[in-house]
C-alpha cells in the first residue's frame, strides 16, 4: 500500500493509461490524458503558490475537471477541500474562510465570489497542455490530505479532517466493499463534492470507467443503463425510488452493481428494487468522519425473505469495527439500543481547528461515536433508530435543524420555531417547520421567504403553527415529542 493518495494516482494512471478514464459532457478521456492534464493542472497550481500541505478548494459541478483537479491537488501533496455546490454564498464564504484556503478552483457558472482574499483559477482557464508536470510528492503518511465540511448543531460547518492515510485506506477498503472491477463503467449522477468524488477516485485505481453526469435525472439514468453499458452506480433512496417508478417490469440491463446510502431505505421499496433489478445492491453506512463504509449489507443479505436484515445496514466493514455504547460509554448487549461508534483506519484525525469537538468525538481505543442510535443484533447486524444529533436527513443531505431555525427566526412572523424531519416516502424525510406565530402569520408565506436564504434541500417543505413548543424536564424544545406523531408505528424516528 503507497502512503500517499498521490502515488497512488500516479501509479494507476501509467497503469491503465490505454484504458478510457472518465467520460463527461460527450467527451472521452483515456487514463494517459486525465494523467497529461492533471500534471498540467499540478503545474499551473504550483505556479501559483500551491505546494504540499496547502488547502485548495474545488468549488466545481460534476464533470471530467473536478477528476482531474483532484488528482491534481494529490499529486501536489495539497489539501482537497471540496466545496457543495448546493450551500448558500455565505456558507461557502464561511468554508474558505475557516480552510484557510490557499487557492480555489471555481466554476463561473455558479457565480459566487469567494472571497478577496483567495486567489482563484477558473474551470475554463485550466492548463491541459505543458511539460510533464509534478510527479507525486512526497508527504508524510500523517500529513493532511483533504478537509470535508460537514454541518453542525451549532449551525456552522466543522472540517473534518483526513490524513494520506485514511485517504488510502478508505480506497483499498472500498475497492473490496464497492466490488468495483476494472471493466466496470460507473455512473455518476451524485455530487462529486461527496461520496461520488471518493467513488470516481476508486475508479481511476481500479482502472475503470467514470461516466459522469452533471446531476440526477431519472429518465436519463434509464436511458444510460439501457444505452450506454453501464454496470455500476450510486445512487440514495429518493432516486432508486424515482427510477423504479418509471420500470414497469423487469428489464435485461447491463447493471451489476447499485450501492446505495446516505439514508435508510424502506423495505418495501427496496424489495421492489430487487424485483425489477435484480440482486444489485449493496448498502454502505457511514459519515464524514468515517467514509462510506463503517458497515456493508452486501448482495447475500439483500433477501426478501429476511426482512430483518433489510431493515438493517449490514454488518462491519471489512476494514471497520462497529459497537453500540451506553452514556457511559460502555458497549451493550446485542438487541440493547444506544450509540452507534465505528473504529477503521480511516476515521478523520480531527475537526479542524475545534479540539473540543475532536475530544468528544473520540472515545478510547479510537472508535468514535456517531451520533446515530441503534443496535446490534445477535448476527452482528447493524439497526438505525434515531440520531442524537439535531440533523434531517431529505434525499440523502443532510440538513442540520439549528441553521434552518436560525432563518425561519429572522422572519417578523415567527416567536419560537423548532425543525424536525417527518416520514417522506420519496426523500425518506422532509423538513417541517413548527412555528410559534408572533401574531398572524402565514406558513405558506414563511416557507416562500426561506428561498434565497437557504439551499432547496434545506428549505421546509411543510409548516404548522401551535401555541407553544414543549419541554424537556431540562428546558430544551422536546423533538422527540415534535416527532412522535409523524413517526408513530414506524419502529425508528429517521426515515
Amino acid at each position: 500500500m503507497r502512503a500517499t493518495l498521490g502515488a497512488e494516482f500516479e501509479a494507476a494512471l501509467t497503469r491503465h493509461r490505454d484504458r478510457v478514464a472518465v467520460e463527461a459532457g460527450g467527451r472521452r478521456w483515456t487514463f494517459a490524458e486525465v494523467h497529461r492534464w492533471a500534471r498540467a493542472v499540478a503545474a499551473q497550481l504550483r505556479e501559483r503558490g500551491v505546494g504540499a500541505g496547502d488547502p485548495v478548494a474545488l468549488y466545481l459541478g460534476n464533470g471530467a475537471a473536478f477528476v482531474v483537479a483532484d488528482v491534481a491537488v494529490a499529486l501536489l501533496g495539497a489539501v482537497k477541500v471540496p466545496v457543495n455546490t448546493l450551500l448558500p454564498e455565505a456558507t461557502v464564504r464561511y468554508v474558505v474562510a475557516a480552510a484557510r484556503v490557499r487557492l480555489a478552483v471555481v466554476d463561473p457558472a455558479l457565480g459566487v465570489d469567494l472571497s478577496s482574499d483567495v486567489p482563484v483559477v477558473l474551470v475554463d482557464d485550466l492548463a491541459t497542455e505543458g511539460g510533464a508536470g509534478p510527479a507525486a510528492a512526497r508527504v508524510g503518511p500523517d500529513a493532511r490530505a483533504a478537509i470535508y465540511f460537514t454541518g453542525g448543531t451549532t449551525g456552522r460547518p466543522k472540517g473534518v479532517v483526513h490524513t494520506q492515510a485514511s485517504a488510502v485506506a478508505l480506497q483499498y477498503a472500498q475497492l473490496l466493499e464497492a466490488e468495483i472491477v476494472a471493466d466496470d463503467r460507473l455512473l455518476l449522477t451524485t455530487p462529486l463534492a461527496h461520496a461520488a468524488g471518493l467513488l470516481a477516485q476508486s475508479a481511476l485505481l481500479r482502472g475503470a470507467t467514470s461516466v459522469v453526469e452533471p446531476g440526477f435525472d431519472a429518465a436519463g439514468v434509464l436511458d444510460a443503463l439501457r444505452t450506454r453499458g453501464i454496470t455500476w452506480t450510486f445512487l440514495v433512496p429518493t432516486m432508486i425510488y424515482r427510477l423504479l417508478d418509471l420500470l414497469d417490469g423487469p428489464e435485461p440491463l447491463g447493471l451489476r452493481t447499485v450501492v446505495y446510502g446516505a439514508a435508510p431505505i424502506t423495505p418495501d421499496r427496496l424489495a421492489r428494487g430487487l424485483q425489477l433489478l435484480g440482486p444489485v445492491f449493496v448498502q454502505l453506512y457511514g459519515q464524514t468522519e468515517c467514509p462510506n463504509w463503517g458497515t456493508r449489507l452486501g448482495r447475500d443479505d439483500h433477501d426478501p425473505a429476511r426482512p430483518d436484515l433489510l431493515d438493517s445496514c449490514g454488518r462491519a466493514s471489512i476494514m471497520a469495527d462497529v459497537a453500540v455504547v451506553d452514556d457511559a460509554g460502555e458497549p451493550v448487549g446485542a438487541g440493547d439500543t444506544g450509540e452507534v461508534c465505528l473504529r477503521s483506519p480511516y476515521v478523520l484525525a480531527g475537526y479542524l481547528d475545534d479540539p473540543d469537538a475532536t475530544a468528544a468525538k473520540f472515545l478510547p481505543g479510537g472508535w468514535i461515536r456517531t451520533g446515530d442510535v441503534g443496535y446490534l443484533d445477535e448476527g452482528g447486524y447493524l439497526h438505525l433508530r434515531d440520531r442524537r444529533a439535531d440533523m434531517v436527513i431529505s434525499g440523502g443531505m443532510n440538513v442540520y435543524c439549528r441553521e434552518v431555525e436560525d432563518v425561519l427566526a429572522g422572519h417578523p412572523a415567527v416567536a419560537q420555531v423548532a425543525v424536525i424531519g417527518r416520514p417522506h416516502d420519496d426523500w425518506g424525510e422532509a423538513v417541517h417547520a413548527v412555528i410559534v406565530p408572533a401574531g398572524a402569520a402565514d406558513t405558506g408565506e414563511i416557507l416562500a421567504w426561506c428561498r434565497g436564504r437557504l439551499a432547496a434541500y434545506a428549505r421546509p417543505k411543510s409548516a404548522e403553527l401551535v401555541d407553544d413548543l414543549p419541554l424537556t424536564p431540562f428546558g430544551k424544545v422536546d423533538k422527540k415529542a415534535l416527532r412522535a406523531p409523524y413517526w408513530a408505528g414506524r419502529g425508528r424516528a429517521i426515515g
